[in-house]
């Protein structure tokens, strides 16, 4: 996957809330982009080489472990 960009601003306030306004989850199809939230405000954008498609890429930091997460770009749901 090719990196197109960034979605991290260093200089934003750190946010570690999610946006769930309609009582969606992380893991939800439908859940709505927020790139002012986590876990977007963290992410990179990258681009797959065979296909095209944009996905949304973050690490997630958890206690003793570090994984790589990714979700498809739908436009639709950037709020």
């Amino acid at each position: 996957m090719k990196v197109l960009g960034t979605l991290v601003d260093e200089n934003a306030p750190e946010c570690w809330d999610e946006y769930h306004p309609q009582g969606t989850h992380l893991w939800s199809e439908n859940a709505p982009i927020s790139i002012q939230h986590h876990p977007y405000n963290r992410s990179d954008v990258r681009e797959c080489m065979g296909c095209k498609r944009k996905f949304l890429h973050y690490t997630e930091y958890g206690g003793y472990y570090l994984d790589q997460r990714i979700r498809e770009l739908n436009i639709k749901l950037i709020i």
